[in-house]
């Protein structure tokens, strides 16, 4: 009896846990670390209650852009073997714990944001509004060519102005040459992400489809052109950010992104680049370290140790070795 025990909640955890994989609350977590740029920016001053409610605001919000993808795609997903095993809403097991997650997270992430500010209520609440008309008909952003690849520039900057407007409120924005670096470096990440990842990965299934986003329109090999170099700008806008402030160990860690290019297959190369977020992380705390006391360092340290565990996770589930 109690061996049957054990094996029903183990059995329960791993359900558990494959459906938080399958809801990719992992992904969610990576795109609500922007919220701590307006932290390096006020020179680290400034973290409080409100500001982790912003931070929750934003992780739900993340959330459920991802929820609302799935439920908007089950009859594309459902055609792919492997969507179909991941997207919730593809199984009657697994639709109402998606439809769960799929209000509770929109509403969480607007009543978090109340409780921050009204002006982040607004900001969280538009940034909602994108994710719903990214995916939903009849606007669909993500089949409009260059709507998709304008979304995910909206999508990262709206979270990045909540967290300026909370930090600073509704002043002029006035940058420095780090500040507008480290800005196009995650812009320019995230349009690889959408162009490489999910894009080119999708490019026949999409086409089976007749899906009708940018890389559809552009081709494969326009695509990956611009892919390429998109992926020079990145790492040498890093090099550069290095060389200038005199970074050098982060610097080494891009070395060490690239290096890694020549360990794994040429059709998994691109999932590589999740790597390139611990450098990236790594980039500010080296930056910012002499205003840094022990329990930031503790703070950073750990996102740093977290953006590798998830980099890892990624290597093992793909096979990239």
């Amino acid at each position: 009896m109690v061996d049957d025990t054990n094996v029903m909640t183990q059995t329960l955890k791993n359900s558990t846990f494959q459906l938080l994989l399958n809801l990719r609350i992992s992904n969610a977590i990576v795109p609500s670390s922007l919220v701590l740029l307006g932290l390096f920016w006020n020179n680290m001053a400034g973290f409080d209650l409100g500001y982790v409610f912003l931070i929750f605001s934003i992780f739900f919000g993340n959330v459920f852009a991802f929820v609302v993808n799935d439920f908007y795609d089950v009859s594309a997903d459902i055609e792919d073997p492997v969507k179909k095993m991941r997207n919730v809403f593809c199984s009657n097991e697994t639709r109402n714990p998606g439809m769960q997650a799929l209000y509770s997270s929109l509403i969480l992430s607007l009543i978090f944001g109340a409780l921050t500010s009204f002006n982040v209520l607004i900001i969280v609440g538009l940034l909602n509004l994108v994710f719903f008309f990214y995916s939903a008909p009849p606007v669909r952003l993500r089949d409009r060519m260059f709507w998709d690849w304008i979304f995910v520039i909206l999508w990262k900057g709206l979270i990045i102005l909540a967290c300026y407007v909370y930090i600073f409120g509704m002043t002029e924005f006035r940058g420095d040459t780090f500040i507008y670096g480290t800005l196009l470096i995650i812009f320019v990440l995230t349009l690889i992400g959408q162009i490489r990842v999910n894009q080119l990965t999708d490019f026949e299934v999409d086409k089976q489809t007749n899906k009708t986003n940018t890389v559809q329109i552009l081709g494969r090999q326009r695509s990956i052109l611009i892919y390429k170099i998109l992926f020079v700008i990145f790492f040498a806008t890093g090099f550069f950010l290095c060389w200038v402030f005199q970074l050098y160990f982060a610097m080494s860690l891009i070395l060490i992104n690239l290096t890694l290019y020549y360990f794994v297959r040429p059709s998994k190369r691109h999932y590589i680049l999740d790597y390139s977020l611990i450098w990236v992380v790594v980039l500010f705390v080296e930056k910012y370290w002499a205003i840094f006391n022990f329990y930031v360092l503790l703070l950073f340290g750990t996102w740093v140790v977290v953006m590798f565990g998830l980099a890892v996770f990624h290597t093992k589930r793909k096979g990239l070795i």
